[in-house]
């Protein structure tokens, strides 16, 4: 069910020519430099004995638009740069929100969902039209609030989000997110993300 969720996730920015950037760092630690080139997979030999601080030298950034409750999770990963979307500078008067297919297919929750979001931007429109600052009015906005953020992440961690968040114990709107970061990342860089 991860794939029908209602996200976004693009491509913005990444290393240029980023399998050679890796696979001379890589070289330099066995001092084989003229041999760049000549093993067609060689940062996968490398990855599977363990040896990735190399592909920390490339990032790759990425726009996302999802849930605040994707978010939450998602800056759990430190190693990372993030910027995203403002609540207390930015009037949230239209209802975006992220419904759960899960949700939206049981027509009893999906109605109480939809009841819920109603009242909570109803209310939130109230509180501004009384003077109260959309800092404080966000309080009364549900984390399935849509949010866009960008992040940015080497490649290593872009590996570890993948190999965590694509697994069948993640959050299904992160699975989503994570499946498609993994199908960018390995058209972009196949050396490094074959293997996932």
């Amino acid at each position: 069910m991860a794939e029908i969720y209602d996200i976004e996730v693009k491509l913005l920015s990444s290393t240029p020519d980023a399998d050679n950037l890796i696979e001379t760092a890589g070289r330099l630690c066995w001092d084989t430099q003229g041999k760049t080139g000549t093993v067609p997979d060689r940062i996968q030999k490398w990855i599977r004995i363990g040896h990735v601080s190399m592909i920390e030298h490339a990032s790759a950034t990425f726009y996302i638009r999802a849930s605040r409750v994707l978010t939450h999770e998602l800056i759990r990963h430190r190693l990372a740069s993030y910027n995203q979307r403002s609540q207390r500078y930015v009037r949230e008067l239209e209802a975006q929100y992220i419904e759960p297919p899960e949700i939206r297919d049981n027509n009893a929750a999906h109605d109480d969902f939809q009841r819920v979001m109603e009242a909570c931007w109803a209310t939130y429109r109230q509180l501004l039209s009384k003077g109260i600052k959309p800092e404080l009015a966000r309080y009364v906005l549900p984390n399935a609030c849509e949010t866009q953020i960008i992040c940015t992440w080497n490649f290593r961690e872009i590996r570890h989000i993948i190999q965590l968040r694509t697994s069948q114990q993640a959050l299904p709107e992160m699975r989503a997110v994570a499946g498609h970061i993994r199908d960018i990342m390995k058209q972009l860089a196949p050396q490094v993300f074959a293997d996932l």
